[in-house]
This record gives structure tokens, C-alpha cells and sequence, in this order.
């Protein structure tokens, strides 16, 4: 039963935290539509490959992303790491040490209160905060509409385009999980067993299965293939989450 009201709740936490996103998509799309009905942005490429540099959200970007100024805390910090390395060192090994060891203690009363579900809370919240690019492109897109119309120009249109767009991806993304979250919802007790047998399955036959009869040769090849296989599986599993999650850019062209 706690694993049917996670999920459900979950996939409605992230539909909500979805809509909310969504509240000024409107707006935005029809900043886009009048900068491509004022400009002649036929010739402009908004696949992001090329940087427009002469405009007012190139500037929005360089001053509020690239050049991200940081807290005082931050530069304290900067400070400290510059000038006392060793001291600064020693303080935040200390300092991630006691957080960690508060964290642990955390999820540990969690798991004991709630249950194994709270990770199904934690999954949910990453998902619905999701990376930095669609908070990014909504500031953008709050910038350029508070700006005066009469300071921009055709090659704002690329910018607030692909910001659109990052945000459309993500808000596609979110409203699918949250459904299959909620479907899924009535079978939510079944979910640990399933899961349990598709990791031993897969354990199985495609880690422990190979290694038993390599080992029979060679015990270093066996062990060598463990360690290749889990390696390369973790950089499949990186690369599938970085193309869903963020688009493949290739160096920038700058142009002027």
C-alpha cells in the first residue's frame, strides 16, 4: 500500500511542480512568435551550434550564467582555497564529513519511519527540479520580456527559440514520468519484488554468468570482465540520461 500512494503522489507532486512551470509558456511563446514576425531570422541558426554575440541575451547570458558572480560565502571560500589551501582543505573535508554522516542518519530514521518508498520521494523530487537548463532559459525568457522591445534584434530570436524549446523538452519529460508514475500507482506493491528479480536476472545472466565460466580460465580475465562490463555500462546508462535530459552541443561558432 505505501509503495501505490508514493507513486501516486510522486507523479502528482511532478505534474504539479510541471504546471506550475508552464504558467508563463503562453507568454513566452508569443515573445518568440513577435520576434520572428518583427526580424528576418530565415538565415539565423537556432540548432545552438552558432553564438550570437551581438544582442541582448547574449549579454543576459554572459552576465548572469558564464560569468555568474559568486556569494559572499562563495568568495570567502575562493578566498580561503587561494590563499590558506591546506587550512581551507582540512575545514571542508571536515564539514562534507559531518553532512554526509547527517544525511546517512537522515535517510537511515527515514527509511526506518517511512520505508524503502522514501526513495521513490527522493526520485520524484529530482525529477521534478530537474537540471539547471530550463530554470536558466525561464530567467532568460523573463529578461527579454521585461526588456524594451526597441533593444532587441534578430539574433535574440535564436536565444529565446532554443529556450523555448529546452523548456518544452523538459516539461514533455516531466508530464511523462509523473503519468507512468501514476499508472503505474495500482501495482505499486508488486514494484520491489519485479525489481529484485530483474536485477538478479540481469545480475545473473549478464554479470555473474560470464564471470563463473571465464574464471574457469583465466580468474584475472573473469575479474577483468566484471570490472569492464560495469564500466562501460555505467558510461551507456551516463550518455542515454545525458541526451534526454540536456542536448548534445558541439563547440560554438561565435558570430558577431
Amino acid at each position: 500500500m505505501e509503495y501505490t500512494v508514493g507513486l501516486l503522489s510522486t507523479g502528482v507532486f511532478i505534474l504539479i511542480v510541471t504546471v506550475y512551470r508552464m504558467r508563463k509558456i503562453r507568454e513566452h511563446h508569443e515573445l518568440e512568435k513577435r520576434l520572428h514576425d518583427s526580424f528576418n531570422v530565415g538565415d539565423l541558426d537556432i540548432s545552438g551550434n552558432t553564438r550570437y554575440a551581438s544582442c541582448f541575451s547574449h549579454h543576459w547570458v554572459i552576465n548572469n550564467i558564464t560569468n555568474r558572480s559568486h556569494s559572499r560565502f562563495g568568495a570567502m571560500l575562493q578566498d580561503h582555497l587561494a590563499n590558506n589551501t591546506l587550512i581551507a582543505g582540512i575545514w571542508i573535508g571536515f564539514i562534507v564529513g559531518i553532512s554526509s554522516m547527517i544525511l546517512a542518519l537522515l535517510l537511515v530514521q527515514s527509511l526506518r519511519a517511512i520505508g524503502t518508498v522514501i526513495v521513490v520521494f527522493i526520485v520524484g523530487l529530482m525529477i521534478a527540479v530537474g537540471p539547471s537548463a530550463p530554470r536558466y532559459s525561464e530567467d532568460l525568457l523573463d529578461a527579454v520580456l521585461e526588456n524594451e522591445f526597441d533593444g532587441l534584434n534578430a539574433q535574440d530570436y535564436v536565444y529565446v527559440k532554443i529556450a523555448n524549446d529546452t523548456i518544452k523538452r523538459s516539461v514533455l519529460i516531466n508530464t511523462t514520468l509523473g503519468i507512468v508514475l501514476i499508472v503505474l500507482a495500482p501495482w505499486g506493491a508488486y514494484l520491489p519484488s519485479l525489481f529484485a528479480q530483474a536485477v538478479a536476472m540481469f545480475t545473473a545472466y549478464l554479470i555473474w554468468g560470464p564471470a563463473q565460466f571465464l574464471i574457469e580460465f583465466n580468474i584475472g580475465l573473469s575479474i577483468f570482465y566484471i570490472a569492464a562490463f560495469i564500466g562501460v555500462s555505467s558510461y551507456v546508462c551516463f550518455r542515454i540520461g545525458g541526451r534526454v535530459f540536456s542536448q548534445e552541443e558541439e563547440e560554438p561558432v561565435i558570430q558577431y
